[in-house]
C-alpha cells in the first residue's frame, strides 16, 4: 500500500476553478488518493452523473481500501500479481461492503436459556438496493485498476488469459445474487385523500394549520409536486427564470444545475433527469402567480435569492426544511397515508394521467412518448410501468367482472 493510500480513507466535496463540484479521496492525513480521484476524473465525472451518485460511488471506493487495510490486504499489488481475493476474502469484503456506516451499532435484545433478556448489539446494514450498488462500484473500480495492467501485457504473454478469467470470476462473485425487492402494490392516493391533502394546503382554509406568512408558499411548491409530477429536488431547484407565467405558453422549465454557483444548500437538490417543460394547469398557475408576485416579495433576502421556493430567513428552501413539512402535514391530516410524501404524489400524477391519456384515446405508444417526455424519461424508458400499479388493478377488476359476467349469463340479459 501506497503512503498516499493510508486508511481510513474518506471523501469530501470541492468545488473545481471551473466550477464545477468533484467528490476528492484523501487518506488519513487528508493527502489525495491518486488513484481513486483519477478515477472519478476520467471515468466517473464525464458520465455527468448526479453528485450524489458520484459521491456514493466513491465511498464505496473508500471502503475497499479501509476494508484491505484492516485485512492487511495491498490492494494494488494482488491486482498486479492477480491474485485477487479468495473465496473466504470475497465474502468478507461483501460483508464488510453492506454495514451502514452512519450507524454502526443498534442494540438489539438476546433471549437467554434462563428465560431473561440481555441486551447486546449488532451491527447494522444497508438495504439491498444500497448494497448492490456499493458492490457494484468496488467492481467497477477493480475492473478499471485491473485493466491498466491487461494493456501493460503482452497479447501473447501466457498469462493474459488467466489475468481475465480470474478478473471475470471475482467481478461476478463480488455481485453475486442480491434480492431486490420493489413494492409492486404502490399506487397512487384515493380521491378522498387527495380531496384532503389540496384542502389542507389551500391558503385560509380551515384545515390548513400552516402559519399564514407561509400557505401561499407551500400551496405553491405542493401543487409543483401535485399538477407538475416534478420530483422534491426539480421542484427545490427552481429558479425564477424558469417560470413562464405569463402568455399563452405558460410552464416551467425542469433544468439540470449539477454545478449550479449560486448553490449554497449543503444538502442540494439535483436534478437526476432530463431537462423539461412542465405544463402548467390554471390551478398551479394561479398558485405560483400568487406566490411569486404577492407573497414572494415579503420575504427577507428576495431579492437576493435566484430560487422560487425561500425559507423564513429568505434563503433557498432545503430538503430538511420540506421534510419536515411533511411530517406535520400527516400528523395534522389524518386522511394522508402514512408514507405520503413527493414519491407517493408522483405516483398519484402518474394515476391521474394514465385516466386522462385514456379519456383522450391515446395509443399506448402515444401514452408512453407523453409520459417519459413530461417526466423527464429518455424516449425509450420504460419507466412508466412501475407507476401502473392502479391503472393494472383497475383494469384487472374490470376484466374480472367480464368474466363473471360472461358465466353468469348476465351479459346475454343486456
Amino acid at each position: 500500500m501506497k503512503w498516499g493510500d493510508i486508511p481510513p480513507l474518506s471523501t469530501k466535496t470541492i468545488r473545481l476553478q471551473e466550477g464545477d463540484l468533484f467528490v476528492l479521496t484523501v487518506n488519513k492525513y487528508g493527502l489525495q488518493v491518486d488513484d481513486a480521484n483519477l478515477y472519478c476524473t476520467i471515468v466517473l465525472r464525464p458520465t455527468a452523473i448526479a453528485l450524489a451518485t458520484m459521491r456514493a460511488r466513491m465511498e464505496a471506493v473508500c471502503h475497499l481500501y479501509n476494508w484491505c487495510g484492516q485485512a492487511g490486504i495491498d490492494l494494488k499489488a494482488r491486482i498486479e500479481s492477480g491474485e485477487f481475493f479468495v473465496r473466504e476474502e470475497v465474502v468478507a469484503l461483501r460483508e464488510g461492503l453492506r454495514l451502514d456506516l452512519r450507524n454502526p451499532s443498534a442494540p438489539r435484545r438476546r433471549q437467554l436459556r434462563s428465560g431473561r433478556k440481555r441486551v447486546g448489539f449488532k451491527k447494522s446494514v444497508v438495504g439491498n438496493a444500497y448494497w448492490r450498488n456499493r458492490c457494484v462500484a468496488v467492481r467497477d473500480y477493480i475492473g478499471w485498476l485491473a485493466e491498466e495492467v491487461i494493456q501493460r501485457m503482452s497479447p501473447r504473454d501466457e498469462r493474459l488469459a488467466e489475468y481475465r478469467r480470474r478478473l471475470d470470476s471475482l467481478k461476478e462473485r463480488l455481485v453475486g445474487e442480491i434480492k431486490l425487492r420493489k413494492n409492486t402494490l404502490r399506487e397512487g392516493m384515493p380521491a378522498s385523500a387527495q380531496e384532503a391533502f389540496l384542502n389542507a394546503i389551500l391558503p385560509r382554509h380551515p384545515t390548513n394549520r400552516f402559519p399564514v406568512r407561509h400557505q401561499a408558499r407551500n400551496h405553491a411548491l405542493w401543487l409543483t409536486y401535485f399538477d407538475g409530477g416534478v420530483r422534491l429536488s426539480e421542484g427545490l431547484g427552481l429558479k425564477g427564470a424558469d417560470l413562464i407565467l405569463n402568455g399563452p405558453d405558460k410552464k416551467l422549465i425542469v433544468h439540470r444545475r449539477p454545478d449550479d454557483k449560486d448553490e449554497t444548500r449543503r444538502n442540494a437538490p439535483l436534478t437526476k433527469t432530463l431537462p423539461h417543460p412542465v405544463m402548467l394547469t390554471d390551478r398551479l398557475h394561479r398558485a405560483l402567480y400568487d406566490y411569486v408576485v404577492k407573497a414572494r416579495p415579503a420575504h427577507p433576502g428576495a431579492k437576493r435569492c435566484p430560487y422560487v421556493f425561500l425559507s423564513q430567513k429568505g434563503g433557498p428552501l432545503t430538503k430538511e426544511a420540506v421534510a419536515h413539512m411533511y411530517r406535520l402535514l400527516r400528523e395534522l391530516v389524518p386522511e394522508l397515508p402514512k408514507d405520503f410524501t413527493t414519491h407517493l404524489l408522483r405516483y398519484t400524477w402518474n394515476d391521474r394521467f394514465g385516466a386522462a391519456a385514456a379519456q383522450l384515446g391515446m395509443s399506448e405508444a402515444e401514452e408512453k412518448a407523453v409520459r417519459n417526455r413530461a417526466q423527464g424519461w429518455v424516449p425509450t424508458s420504460e419507466q412508466g410501468k412501475n407507476y401502473q400499479n392502479r391503472r393494472n388493478r383497475e383494469r384487472a377488476a374490470e376484466v374480472g367482472l367480464k368474466m363473471q359476467d360472461a358465466v353468469t349469463g348476465d351479459g346475454d340479459a343486456q
